[in-house]
């Protein structure tokens, strides 16, 4: 099959972690034996240069339209023909070039979506909602977000993919001889979505009475500068700025202990990493990893959303090395899925 890969995100050179799940999508779609050519509608790529990448960087809004469908009529140029456009991430924008692409081909090319996005959980734009409704196919990386997809048609649930861990860094994990904790977050410092003030507060309690404890923060972000300002008096804490997809898994290996902090997520993949790196790991109640990630002895799930109960649990939880294997989000099992829902 020939496809063209419509996305938003795709990792850059200011953050190489950026859509770096879609790339791994994507890479999953072409060791199927598919014909890939990826057009990305966000910031400039790391691979802009490559043959098989068009970089869009058109305006937002209906002008911005035009330009983005463009870029799809010169991805067809390129491929020759297209089987399947797969578009990660629906709104007015993709809605717009679905119904171009219809007039142009009527039924020669056949459209799919996949959704990652967590504003399904809330209110999801018009465009997104529409650009469902026209797919012929459609697939979702939770079950909690395929349930919400499912008035405007057949969804699947094809999940996101973790990369499996090195065991060569297993022998870090000394847990019987460490007298101190490393708890770990890991994401966009950005703290209305991922609630980094929440847990800098907890942490200001809970190191009053575990002063040994030490909390990493991996990312960059917005708030960055601010929360570092305003959280500069506490101790143990360690800002390690962003890192690479590898970087972050490293860090992983000497730690304890994840806190997961959003308001909403829709897969969290570093939860599933953490996991498989032997870490425990304590997250807010968020429907989407609260359906992928069932009946795990690892992973507390919090009742609240209050800093109260994360004190509590920082308190009480003891370290220890029991990974877990996730066969079924590897990029083999993924590949598999990819193919079998293109054929449907």
């Amino acid at each position: 099959m020939r496809i063209i890969h419509l996305v938003r995100m795709w990792p850059t050179k200011e953050d190489p972690q950026h859509g770096s799940f879609i790339e791994a999508y994507v890479r999953a779609s072409k060791n199927t034996g598919n014909e890939t050519i990826v057009v990305i509608l966000g910031k400039k790529p790391i691979d802009s240069d490559k043959e098989s990448i068009i970089y869009n960087a058109s305006r937002k809004g209906p002008l911005g339209w035009v330009q983005k469908y463009k870029s799809v009529k010169s991805a067809l140029k390129t491929i020759g023909s297209c089987d399947i456009l797969h578009i990660h991430g629906g709104s007015w924008d993709t809605a717009y070039i679905l119904i171009k692409l219809k007039f142009h081909f009527g039924n020669q090319i056949k459209f799919a979506v996949t959704e990652h996005q967590s504003h399904w959980f809330k209110r999801p734009p018009i465009g997104a909602k529409l650009t469902a409704l026209i797919s012929d196919l459609r697939s979702a990386v939770s079950p909690a977000l395929k349930e919400k997809i499912e008035k405007f048609g057949n969804v699947r649930y094809i999940p996101n993919i973790l990369k499996e861990p090195s065991f060569k860094n297993s022998h870090s994990k000394k847990i019987n001889t460490k007298t101190n904790r490393n708890f770990l977050f890991v994401g966009d410092i950005i703290d209305k979505t991922k609630g980094i003030s929440g847990i800098l507060d907890a942490w200001a309690v809970h190191s009053l009475s575990f002063s040994e404890d030490i909390l990493t923060l991996v990312g960059d972000g917005k708030d960055t500068k601010s929360l570092k300002n305003k959280y500069r008096l506490l101790k143990n804490v360690i800002w390690k700025g962003r890192k690479d997809q590898s970087q972050v898994h490293e860090e992983m290996w000497s730690h304890d202990i994840l806190i997961v902090n959003s308001k909403i997520e829709t897969f969290s993949m570093v939860i599933g990493e953490a996991l498989e790196r032997g870490l425990k790991v304590i997250s807010t109640p968020c429907i989407g990893p609260q359906s992928v990630y069932t009946d795990i002895d690892t992973l507390i799930f919090r009742k609240t959303f209050f800093s109260k109960e994360l004190i509590q649990l920082m308190k009480e939880i003891k370290a220890s090395y029991k990974p877990k294997t996730f066969h079924e989000f590897r990029e083999e099992s993924v590949s598999k899925s990819l193919e079998n829902w293109y054929s449907s």
